[in-house]
């Protein structure tokens, strides 16, 4: 990796490249607060093996990238993009020490907590609003990731387009665990997202939630699509109700 972080201003383990905005932190945790979903330490460490929440269902596409990525032949440059507690991180910096890891988010507590628990010397814990640092990670990365984010973002396109400038030659855009919606359930997505953070008391956080066309992904590569099993059901085996979608820069 080219980026020069010796000169970063850095608190906690977690480096920061633009000023922090707590405006979607604070309604985020609001909501997790709320849900009962706010980590251990101990807890974070344990994931996804943790049986609880939509956790368990998280296992098999973890397990997934991590088979992915341990097969390319080359060492990778990844930016976990809205690591939250680093625990996907981690789990890709664990593969080799020779791929460099960086994950980055808007959330202070969460980032503090990720530093706090994971230390490895491939991994290195970033906040920044990557709208604002567009010069800064250009063209340096062979994969970016996003993992059960994409939904916090209001324009895919906007995002997309930047990501891609993020992108070495043939890098990779890989989303996973992340909901798209067809054009006639939007409407109603929407009015269930506002009923039920208004009935956490957090109806600010719907302004922070945005639902997806699924024909934002239509050119991607699937690489991986949930399909009902009944031998799965029998077994209760669990996994990701969402598609992985991989797009590569040519």
């Amino acid at each position: 990796m080219n980026l020069d972080f010796s000169r970063i201003t850095q608190q906690k383990n977690v480096y920061y490249l633009t000023p922090e905005d707590a405006n979607f932190s604070k309604h985020y945790l609001a909501v997790r607060k709320k849900e009962d979903r706010i980590l251990t330490d101990n807890e974070v460490r344990k994931l996804p093996f943790l049986h609880r929440d939509e956790w368990p269902y998280r296992i098999q596409s973890t397990e997934r990238f991590i088979k992915y990525v341990s097969e390319k032949s080359q060492a990778q440059c990844i930016l976990t993009l809205g690591c939250g507690n680093g625990w996907f991180s981690n789990k890709i910096a664990t593969i080799s020490s020779k791929n460099e890891i960086i994950g980055l988010d808007i959330n202070r507590k969460e980032l503090e907590q990720a530093a706090r628990v994971f230390h490895k010397e491939n991994l290195r814990f970033v906040y920044a609003d990557i709208f604002k640092i567009t010069s800064f990670f250009q063209e340096q990365f062979d994969i970016i990731t996003l993992n059960g984010v994409v939904q916090y973002f209001s324009d895919f396109q906007e995002l997309f387009s930047l990501l891609q400038s993020f992108l070495k030659k043939n890098g990779e855009i890989h989303i996973m665990d992340s909901p798209f919606y067809k054009t006639s359930e939007i409407l109603d997505a929407k009015r269930r997202t506002l009923e039920y953070y208004t009935e956490l008391n957090v109806p600010e956080m719907s302004n922070h939630y945005h639902h997806h066309d699924q024909k934002l992904v239509e050119k991607f590569d699937t690489l991986y699509s949930y399909k009902k099993n009944i031998i799965h059901k029998i077994l209760r085996k669990k996994d990701s109700p969402f598609s992985w979608y991989r797009w590569t820069k040519q």
